[in-house]
């Protein structure tokens, strides 16, 4: 009886959802982005199931030209030196960008259902 007691309690834990939080480092890497790149309409947010994903909202709709000038740094987005650079220096694993559209796209070490399905860390 104990045993099928404790198998219960694990169970229970396992299924229910625990509040993911990100380190202090990445939410004030994502907030400090947003305010520089306020003027662009990007809105960054810490997300994934590790909270190393860095979330980027494009208020506009986009296409993979703008998305990848503004990953890169080019064609309008120099002055920033790209996200790319942003998230490796702030150790994030993989960026993720979702236009007004919901239109997704991905770079790094993240699957397009991992994106899909992304929930923000607080």
């Amino acid at each position: 009886m104990q045993r099928f007691a404790r198998s219960a309690l694990i169970l229970t834990l396992l299924a229910c959802p625990a509040q993911r939080t990100g380190d202090a480092a990445s939410l004030a890497a994502a907030s400090s982005f947003t305010l520089k790149h306020a003027t662009h309409k990007l809105h960054a947010t810490v997300a994934g199931s590790d909270c190393r994903v860095l979330l980027i909202s494009i208020e506009t709709a986009s296409d993979r030209h703008l998305v990848e000038s503004i990953h890169y740094g080019t064609g309008g987005y120099e002055e920033f030196g790209g996200v790319e650079q942003f998230a490796h220096d702030h150790e994030f694993r993989a960026v993720v960008y979702r236009d007004a559209g919901g239109a997704l796209w991905t770079y790094g070490a993240t699957t397009r259902d991992e994106a899909r399905s992304l929930s923000r860390c607080r």
